[in-house]
């Protein structure tokens, strides 16, 4: 499955203007990412994510391949799915667990075009918080104007002044199995 989406990281002021606007009749999903690498974290190094995700009381065993060109895509390849955690599904990789990231999650839009949300991610006694706008291909405008009445509600609470330079973030943004492996790192 190849997924797009418009990554941004957000500060906890921003993260909080939006959760208490937009959010405050929604509860958060808990998820949590469990990472698996070699012990010289070369899977990481070649841009690949090989995790598992327990998510509504299933744990999803995912290969992810993220683009190196920049582009706002990465190919998932889902391995297996159980009702309990199997750290033993990649050993055949020679790949060992290497920490967990747990994401809360609020979402702020979601139709079948595009789906924004907000996360609040915990690894490695590190909090960060960002901003991800998934779409199809087909809908890449509609992702645009997603992120752009974000960021004017950013600016009317006066969390954001220039919205160029919100919308700039977006490039620098990385992916929460990057920022994990660099924070262990």
């Amino acid at each position: 499955m190849i997924e797009r989406e418009i990554k941004l990281m957000l500060t906890e002021e921003e993260y909080t203007a939006l959760a208490k606007s937009v959010c405050r009749h929604t509860s958060a999903n808990i998820q949590t990412n469990y990472y698996f690498d070699t012990d010289d974290l070369s899977m990481n190094k070649k841009g690949i994510t090989c995790r598992i995700r327990h998510k509504n009381g299933i744990y999803k065993a995912t290969v992810k391949k993220h683009n190196s060109d920049g582009a706002e895509c990465s190919i998932e390849t889902d391995i297996c799915e159980k009702s309990e955690f199997d750290p033993t599904v990649f050993n055949a990789l020679g790949l060992r667990f290497q920490g967990e990231l747990v994401t809360e999650r609020l979402k702020l839009y979601d139709n079948a075009f595009c789906k924004a949300v907000l996360d609040k991610n915990t690894y490695l006694g590190k909090t960060d918080f960002e901003l991800e706008i998934e779409y199809c291909e087909a809908h890449k405008k509609k992702a645009g104007v997603c992120l752009e009445n974000i960021a004017n509600l950013l600016c009317r609470y006066g969390c954001v002044s220039d919205k160029k330079q919100f919308s700039a973030r977006i490039s620098r943004a990385k992916s929460k199995s990057q920022r994990f492996f660099e924070e262990k790192n």
